[in-house]
C-alpha cells in the first residue's frame, strides 16, 4: 500500500460565530493526486491548514497512514507545504533555498549536496543553482518551491494555489511537470485550487467543497458527467438548465417544448430543471427549431446562443470547422444525443 494515505474524520472548524468546516469527512489514497475545489469561503484552504498543522480543529480527527496528527506540529509531521507565493528566501541562492529543511534536520552536508542535486535534476533546473530568487521566471521560482518542498521526502505534498501567479501558457507547461513528477515519485499529492479546469486536469480524484461540506467526491468525470447535485453540476463545468415537470414514463414536460426521455425516476409531478453540457448539443437540420442569437469566437470552439420555442434560450458549443458555422439570425435544429441529459429537483 502507498504510504500518504490521509482520513479526515469529522473535521470542524470555527472562527467566531462562521463554521469553515461542518463534520467533513474524507479519505484520500496513498500515491494519489487529489485536488480539493471549492468556491472562496469553501474551507478548502482552512482543510489544507489543518492538515499541515498550521491550525487545529475543533472537532475531529486527521490521520496520516493511520497516525493521529491531533498535537503534531507542522515541523515534525511528515507532510510539506508549498505555498501560493512560493516564499524563497530572497537573499539565498537556488541551492540553499533547496537545502534549507535539510541543513535544519542536521543531515551531514554530503547528504545535502546529494539531495540538493537530485532535485535539481529533477525539477530540470540544473545549472541555475546558484541565482537568487529575483534572478527566476515565475515558473522557475515554483519549482524551486517544489523542489524545496520534496527534498524532505514528505509523505504528502498539499498545494495551495501554486499556479495562480502564472500566465495561461505557463500553467499550462507546469500542470504537465506536476503530473510527470507526480508520476515519478508516487508522493500524495493535494491540490487546493478554485479553478475547475485545472483541477480536472491534474487530478486522479476531486472532492468539492461546498460551504464547509463534501458536496461529491470522484473522479474527474464522476463530478462532470455525473454531478451528485445541482450545485455541482453548476460549479464543474458550463450547463444548460431547462425548467420543466416530470410525467409518466420517464418524461419531462418543458413548457413550449413537449417531452424529453430522461433517466432519472422521481415522483409525477416534480418540478426539476434538466440540464446539457454545451458541447453535447447538436446544431443541425433536425430537432427543435431554434434561431441563433449570438456566436462568441473562442478560436478552436465557437459558443451559439439559441432561442428556443417557450422562451428557453441556451447555449451550445462546437469546434470551429471550415463551412460548418452558424450565423446570428439563422434558423437551426437543437438535439442531444440520448442520455446527455440530466435531471435535478428543483
Amino acid at each position: 500500500m502507498a504510504l500518504g494515505a490521509l482520513s479526515v474524520e469529522g473535521v470542524a472548524k470555527r472562527f467566531g460565530a462562521a463554521a469553515v468546516l461542518d463534520g467533513l469527512s474524507l479519505r484520500i489514497a496513498g500515491g494519489s493526486f487529489t485536488a480539493l475545489l471549492g468556491a472562496s469561503g469553501s474551507g478548502k484552504t482552512t482543510l489544507l491548514r489543518l492538515v499541515a498543522g498550521f491550525e487545529a480543529p475543533d472537532a475531529g480527527r486527521i490521520l496520516l497512514d493511520g497516525a493521529d496528527m491531533d498535537g503534531i506540529p507542522p515541523y515534525e509531521r511528515p507532510v510539506n507545504l508549498v505555498f501560493q507565493s512560493y516564499a524563497l528566501f530572497p537573499h539565498m541562492s537556488v541551492a540553499d533555498n533547496i537545502g534549507y529543511g535539510l541543513r535544519r534536520e542536521g543531515l551531514a552536508a554530503g547528504e545535502v549536496r546529494r539531495r540538493v542535486s537530485e532535485m535539481l535534476a529533477l525539477v530540470r533546473l540544473d545549472g541555475l543553482e546558484d541565482r537568487k530568487p529575483r534572478q527566476l521566471s515565475g515558473g522557475q521560482a515554483q519549482r524551486v518551491a517544489l523542489a524545496r518542498a520534496l527534498a524532505k521526502r514528505p509523505k504528502l505534498l498539499l498545494l495551495d494555489e501554486p499556479m495562480a501567479a502564472l500566465d495561461r501558457g505557463l500553467r499550462e507547461h507546469t500542470r504537465s511537470e506536476l503530473k510527470r513528477l507526480h508520476r515519478e515519485l508516487g508522493t500524495t499529492f493535494v491540490l487546493v485550487t478554485h479553478d475547475q479546469e485545472e483541477a480536472l486536469a491534474l487530478a486522479d480524484r476531486v472532492a468539492l467543497l461546498d460551504r464547509g461540506h463534501l458536496a461529491q467526491e470522484g473522479t474527474p468525470e464522476d463530478l462532470y458527467e455525473r454531478p451528485a447535485s445541482l450545485a455541482v453540476a453548476r460549479f464543474v463545468g458550463e450547463i444548460n438548465l431547462i425548467g420543466g415537470r416530470t410525467s409518466d414514463g420517464g418524461t419531462v414536460e418543458i413548457p413550449g417544448l413537449g417531452s424529453i426521455r430522461v433517466p432519472a425516476r422521481l415522483p409525477i409531478g416534480s418540478e426539476v430543471f434538466v440540464g446539457i453540457r454545451p458541447e453535447k448539443i447538436d446544431i443541425g437540420a433536425v430537432g427543435w427549431p431554434a434561431t441563433v442569437t449570438d456566436v462568441a469566437y473562442h478560436g478552436d470552439r465557437s459558443v451559439y446562443r439559441l432561442a428556443l420555442a417557450g422562451g428557453v434560450e441556451i447555449r451550445a458549443s462546437r469546434p470551429n470547422r471550415t463551412g460548418e458555422q452558424a450565423e446570428v439570425g439563422e434558423s437551426v435544429g437543437v438535439s442531444w444525443p440520448e442520455g446527455a441529459a440530466l435531471v435535478f429537483p428543483k
